[in-house]
């Protein structure tokens, strides 16, 4: 029983460090969204290292898409391949990729989920 609970312990205190590492990384990209390009580069690809999943990237990308949009469409293809059947993922991607990409990603988005708000206009 308490290898057991050592176990679990050890188990937390991990999935907490990778939590505090992807925290860490998002504030990295967010705090650097007005350095040069390959300052927040850099930054981008920490953050894609940290963090599993798509939902960290995901924000990211919405964040940089007006400002910073090879950085946030970048982040947003990345997110995309993470989780292929993700409609969110896809409808980020298409308002953060170039219009040679945005319509397929719109396409993908409606195919997922075509009663969703984000994905009703061409």
């Amino acid at each position: 029983m308490v290898a057991l609970a050592i176990a679990v312990t050890v188990a937390l205190i991990g999935l907490e460090r990778d939590h505090d590492g992807c925290q860490d990384a998002a504030r990295s990209v967010f705090l650097s969204s007005n350095a040069p390009e390959s300052r927040l580069r850099s930054s981008a690809d920490v953050l894609a290292r940290e963090c599993g999943g798509a939902e960290p990237l995901n924000r990211a990308a919405l964040g940089l898409r007006i400002e910073r949009p090879s950085i946030a469409a970048r982040l947003a293809r990345t997110a995309a391949a993470r989780e292929p059947e993700s409609y969110v993922a896809w409808g980020i991607l298409a308002v953060a990729a170039p219009p040679s990409e945005a319509a397929a990603a719109a396409r993908r988005a409606r195919a997922l989920n075509p009663l969703s708000a984000t994905t009703a206009h061409p």
